[in-house]
């Protein structure tokens, strides 16, 4: 059943037992009431005909007096006075007829039984038999079914009202409330370009202005996603072409004198050239230093948690010294504590100060870049590389993927990482401000996912 279904029938029926029990007390107040006129109305009518007898002292035309007391009653709406001789009704009064008398089967579960008072008449008339008052309910439930009608009626109509105005609200509610259902389902099917109209009560609106803006980040994310994973793609390549560069130009000259020292020893051992062996074997053991260095370097770009072990600064020195041994006219500045700032943070850093070094010595041709990581006494860590290149390159910064990928890092922790030209327009700023709760947080997380993990194991 549908939602709106059930709250009309919930209020429905709400409304059902409130006329039930609205019906149910009318009826029990009804019952009272009779009773009570029916009780009265015997108690009066017999002290009135207590009173009548008692000046009847003279049996001087008896029956014509004893007509005149019985037709004393005659438009009583309650009581009817009978005259009984011998068993038999000898006169009898006109009870009062209602103007729209109740049906007889509402009289029967009303009335109940009459009720009867017998009065005995003076000794001069007790030949002629005794008074009977009996109450008769018809005006009085007559007046109460009137008054049910009456009340019932009004009941219904209310009912009928607020069933009706609780549907006109509802409909006017649950309008916005579709909308959003089928938005939802066809976010669901990553249709981001879905919106709905901001109507209705407050609080729907409300509900439709932060489904439009959930709808609206999600549209951006999906987009940067995209963007990113075609930024990567690129980002990728690069680094291919750098390390198939670096190999070429680095490793391939060596490992190309090396094989020649190799020929070389071959032939002087052919000749007997003996003691020149230990030179060229000296030349060879001397490349391959040299391609170890090498390799070291780039295993230190494509790995640097491998460096991160050892800690941040020897991390970032190493970084360091890679450029400065492809750029040795370049001066590079560092200060950075020896002591980390934990794991997922010490990361995050270097990877801030590897991007920005690359950026840097790849578009500013700078002379001087400088480094520095500080730790502040607001429980924050900030990071800062200086240097005095050319500056940013406004196509660079829209098409590039490093910025973002720093900017999300810093972000993923909590923290602001801004890029932009130095004051005097000769070169380029990179400030991070982490926050080192962070690291808590991260490593308590950490701790608890292990702990989970073990407790996994062991059942």
């Amino acid at each position: 059943m549908s939602l709106r279904n059930r709250l009309l029938v919930s209020v429905l029926l709400t409304l059902l037992l409130s006329l039930m029990a609205g019906g149910a007390f009318t009826y029990w107040h009804a019952l009272k009431k009779i009773e009570t006129e029916m009780q009265a109305a015997i108690a009066v009518g017999g002290r009135i005909a207590h009173n009548d007898v008692d000046d009847m002292q003279d049996a001087t035309d008896a029956p014509r007096r004893l007509g005149f007391l019985v037709e004393h009653f005659n438009g009583d709406r309650h009581l009817r006075a009978s005259l009984v001789e011998n068993g038999k009704v000898v006169r009898a009064s006109e009870v009062a007829r209602p103007d729209s008398p109740a049906p007889q089967w509402f009289f029967d579960i009303l009335a109940g039984s009459p009720k009867v008072m017998k009065i005995d008449l003076p000794a001069p008339f007790q030949h002629m038999g005794h008074l009977v008052l009996q109450t008769d309910a018809n005006n009085e439930v007559a007046e109460v079914w009137s008054d049910m009608w009456l009340t019932l009626s009004v009941l219904t109509i209310f009912c009928a009202l607020v069933l009706a105005f609780v549907y006109w609200t509802f409909l006017g509610a649950i309008g916005p409330l579709k909308d959003l259902q089928k938005a939802f389902t066809r976010v669901g099917a990553r249709n981001y370009g879905e919106r709905v109209a901001e109507r209705g009560p407050e609080e729907l609106v409300e509900l439709c202005h932060g489904f439009n803006n959930m709808v609206d980040r999600l549209a951006s994310a999906e987009q940067q996603n995209k963007r990113l994973h075609e930024q990567l793609s690129t980002v990728q390549e690069e680094e291919r072409a750098d390390l198939a560069r670096d190999l070429h130009d680095e490793i391939g000259p060596l490992l190309f004198a090396a094989d020649v020292d190799a020929a070389a020893i071959e032939q002087l051992a052919e000749s007997g050239a003996h003691q020149q062996i230990p030179e060229r074997v000296g030349i060879i053991r001397e490349a391959i230093g040299r391609m170890q260095k090498h390799v070291r370097g780039i295993l230190g770009r494509l790995r640097p948690a491998m460096l991160l072990d050892v800690g941040l600064a020897h991390a970032i020195d190493n970084l360091v010294s890679f450029w400065r041994a492809h750029r040795p006219d370049l001066d590079i500045r560092v200060d950075v504590p020896e002591e980390g700032f934990g794991e997922v943070v010490d990361a995050t850093v270097y990877r801030v100060v590897q991007e920005s070094l690359s950026n840097a010595i790849r578009h500013g041709a700078p002379h001087t870049i400088e480094i520095g990581v500080h730790a502040n006494d607001d429980r924050t860590l900030s990071v800062r590389v200086v240097d005095d290149g050319r500056g940013l390159i406004t196509s660079a910064r829209q098409g590039g993927v490093g910025i973002p990928g720093m900017q999300e890092r810093v972000a993923s922790l909590g923290g602001i990482l801004k890029v932009e030209n130095r004051h005097d327009s000769t070169g380029v700023v990179v400030s991070a401000r982490l926050p080192l709760r962070a690291r808590e947080q991260l490593a308590g997380a950490i701790a608890e996912a292990g702990e989970t993990m073990q407790e996994a194991a062991s059942q």
